[in-house]
């Protein structure tokens, strides 16, 4: 059986998979880190700038085209992502994760795309844990639309 530092220990680690996919532009190493049947919720609640809601929105199918499209904003060269995590509850098979992130990436208006807070209830599935649940939450005025 694995003790709860153990779990707590293995998010912490898997968060730090998942930033560091974010920033080398890797949605096939960003995906492996999901659920098969995932819950993402970005900011705004939808895909920004882009097109409407997807009817597959909750699969991993919606959550690698968001990261995809986001790598695609005009004019970035590279991806900056950054999560701090604050906070990590062990709950059984559960855990959830909550902290704040900053993207960041040359736009042409600056380095800053947003920042604010996520949430993350990761879930043991196979025996590995998995994102189940990922909330963005923008505490920032995002610059996906802005023009230089």
């Amino acid at each position: 059986m694995t003790t709860t530092e153990e779990v707590h220990n293995i998010v912490e680690n898997l968060s730090r998979q998942l930033q560091s996919a974010i920033g080398s532009q890797n949605t096939n190493e960003i995906m492996k880190l999901y659920a098969d049947e995932p819950k993402f919720l970005p900011r705004g609640g939808d895909i920004p700038q882009f097109d409407p809601l997807p009817e597959n929105r909750w699969s991993k199918e919606y959550i690698s085209t968001y990261w995809e499209r986001v790598f695609r904003v005009p004019t970035m060269g590279c991806c900056k992502y950054i999560q701090r995590i604050n906070n990590i509850e062990v709950l059984g098979d559960v855990a959830y994760e909550i902290g704040t992130y900053h993207l960041a990436a040359d736009t042409g208006v600056g380095e800053d795309l947003e920042e604010g807070a996520y949430f993350i209830l990761w879930k043991k599935e196979d025996d590995q844990w998995k994102i189940a649940v990922h909330i963005l939450n923008s505490g920032s005025s995002p610059k996906w639309r802005q023009k230089p």
